[in-house]
């Protein structure tokens, strides 16, 4: 068989290979890890129903979802070779660059005596801590659910799926227990949270995401 021919034969059928994605049964596994977590261990907040119609209940829960969302992108285009993960870091960046903005600028509206109270609120000692209870089980998940991809920075690819794991559980602990009702908490405790998780992520990458 002449070469151009042996070619010609290995080219037929073949068809373009779909980008991998991270798992969506796996990633909604988590979702429910972090819920559950929150109510059988840390509990529903007493005032859950009325606190419902708190619009700061749904800002809590709309940033941090947004960040999680942000660094599932970002693992995504990082487990996939050839692409770039420019674009979802600009937006996780600029999602936390702009609490971090609103929340100075409510600190700055603040009178001088009430800023400590504002920005601590009743639970800044406890706020790291809770979140990384309520995202214990999601951040296997979220490992797990980017099996099929094939990271070639690994630490980067598990800062942001640590990341992504600790703001879901963020979004879980800040609707259903947290109190906290100010810009400037949102902006200092729960970044910072959500943050250590991501560089827990980047140090089980090394481990987990090598192939």
């Amino acid at each position: 068989m002449k070469t151009d021919d042996l070619i010609e034969a290995l080219a037929l059928g073949v068809e373009p290979v779909r980008p991998a994605r991270l798992d969506p049964l796996t990633l909604a596994a988590a979702v429910a890890a972090s819920v559950l977590t929150v109510v059988l261990v840390l509990r529903l907040r007493p005032d859950l129903v009325e606190a419902l119609g708190d619009p700061m209940v749904w800002v809590k829960g709309v940033y941090t979802a947004g960040l999680a969302g942000a660094g599932l992108w970002l693992a995504t285009r990082l487990g996939t070779p050839g692409r770039e993960g420019k674009a979802p870091a600009l937006l996780l960046t600029a999602i936390a660059g702009l609490m971090l903005g609103l929340g100075l600028f409510e600190l700055i509206l603040t009178p001088a005596d009430e800023r400590g109270a504002v920005l601590l609120g009743e639970t800044w000692r406890v706020c790291g801590r809770n979140i990384l209870i309520a995202s214990v089980l999601t951040g296997p998940l979220v490992f797990v659910s980017a099996r099929r991809l094939a990271p070639t920075r690994p630490v980067l690819s598990g800062l942001a799926l640590g990341a992504a794991a600790s703001a879901i559980g963020a979004t879980a602990y800040g609707v259903l227990h947290c109190p906290e009702a100010t810009l400037s908490f949102l902006a200092v405790w729960y970044t910072s949270a959500i943050a250590l998780g991501g560089l827990v992520g980047g140090v089980a990458g090394r481990l987990a995401l090598r192939w």
